[in-house]
């Protein structure tokens, strides 16, 4: 089918009420459905704050909210619909049977605001707001979890930008199987993930600024994805890649803790990894991570700069690191590793400054020897750490603290060869 995308379809014209309390599910789905099958469009949201359950967006239709727009989710829990789509989409799955029950075909966890399904050339726009209005599920992950604000699914060229998304009950933007995707100049703030993306082929998150409470972009199984001129601030991990990702570049970035908005389970606000890139972290996923590339990162009171971990079947190809400053570390090294026999290849890191929080504690080198891991408060070093790569490059690499501290800037183990430039 051929999209037009030339109708424009105000929601008041179908019966909508921006009174903040009129229910307009009907009304805004019935607009969308229009647009559509006159050949796609815009379906514009004016200014008003418009109480709805699920809406569904279709292919060749954008929904437009207007400066001072608010899509506000309903606080009946019943007005939420759950994903269903053709595709299976069981390779994303995590945490099946577990209170972290991260799986599609659940209708508890799919539950959505909005919704994009089996759609292209669609999406969501302007510079209004979705408010996810914070619904709790008592059926839901954890025993709390409510709708996220956006899914979208088995999807191609997708685009949204320009709006906010506050208080979602979830995560801000959920999606698997996307292709050709584009994120771009978003303002999330509070919930749980910020964007949180299984399955992406070619898709770019640029010019966003994320305030969650839990991760700022986190999912897997990423391929040529690009996430460029964001400003990440987080109660948990700015970036958290959890299955296997080939060609992800990661540029231009900066990520700030401690976090603005609570993790809503723990309370925390204390940052972790600004980048942690943990494939098989959530489950088996076996597969390879390969092209991954980190240009001029900033990061600033994080537990750690960048943090690699290999789970078993999750070999690491090539990793690249050029251009990272952080300052005030909290506790954790730069670290690329895994506990178990799978390897990484090569790792090169260049023109890197790192300043740490020093642990004046003469007696900590030697509190490590017959430690297992599982039982390390931190690395025996207080820069660097390489455990089971083959080969590591340093060019222009500094690691200082601030006060004293008694270990070693490098640690390697099991690192074939190691070239100081």
């Amino acid at each position: 089918m051929i999209y037009l995308l030339a109708l424009i379809i105000n929601i008041l014209s179908f019966g909508a009420v921006g009174d903040g309390t009129t229910d307009n599910t009907v009304a805004i789905n019935r607009a969308l459905a229009h647009c559509h099958e006159q050949g796609g469009g815009r379906v514009v949201v004016p200014p008003g704050v418009f109480v709805t359950g699920s809406l569904h967006v279709p292919s060749g239709v954008t929904l437009w909210l207007d400066s001072q727009a608010v899509i506000k989710g309903s606080l009946e829990l019943g007005r939420y619909q759950p994903l269903r789509t053709h595709k299976d989409l069981s390779r994303y799955s995590t945490g099946l049977g577990t209170v972290n029950d991260n799986d599609a075909a659940n209708p508890q966890w799919s539950l959505a605001l909005i919704h994009i399904v089996d759609a292209d050339h669609c999406g969501i726009g302007g510079s209004g707001t979705i408010d996810g209005s914070n619904v709790r599920n008592r059926l839901g992950e954890e025993g709390m979890r409510g709708p996220h604000a956006v899914i979208i699914a088995n999807s191609r060229h997708v685009r949204v930008t320009g709006i906010r998304i506050v208080d979602a009950a979830n995560y801000a933007i959920l999606g698997y199987e996307l292709r050709q995707a584009v994120f771009d100049h978003l303002r999330i703030e509070g919930g749980w993930d910020g964007i949180h993306l299984r399955g992406a082929y070619k898709t770019r998150i640029s010019h966003c600024r994320l305030s969650t409470g839990d991760d700022g972009i986190a999912g897997g199984y990423w391929q040529k994805m690009t996430v460029s001129h964001c400003d990440i601030n987080s109660s948990c991990n700015g970036i958290r890649m959890i299955q296997p990702s080939v060609g992800l570049t990661v540029e231009d970035c900066t990520f700030s803790g401690p976090g603005r908005y609570r993790h809503i389970t723990s309370g925390k606000t204390a940052s972790d990894a600004a980048i942690s890139l943990e494939p098989g972290g959530w489950g088996p996923s076996p597969g390879l991570t390969d092209r991954v590339t980190l240009r001029r990162i900033s990061c600033h009171t994080v537990l750690t700069p960048l943090s690699v971990t290999l789970a078993d079947g999750c070999p690491l190809g090539r990793l690249r690191v050029v251009g990272l400053k952080g300052d005030d570390i909290t506790r954790m090294a730069l670290s690329v590793k895994s506990w178990g026999a799978t390897r990484g290849h090569r790792v090169v890191l260049r023109d890197v400054s790192l300043t740490f929080r020093g642990i004046d504690d003469p007696s900590l080198p030697q509190s490590f020897q017959g430690l297992s891991f599982d039982k390390w408060p931190f690395f025996p070093s207080f820069g660097l750490y390489f455990r089971n790569i083959d080969r590591v490059r340093l060019s222009r690499v500094r690691c200082a603290t601030v006060g004293r501290d008694y270990r070693p800037m490098m640690v390697t183990d099991s690192v074939g060869n190691v070239i100081v430039d």
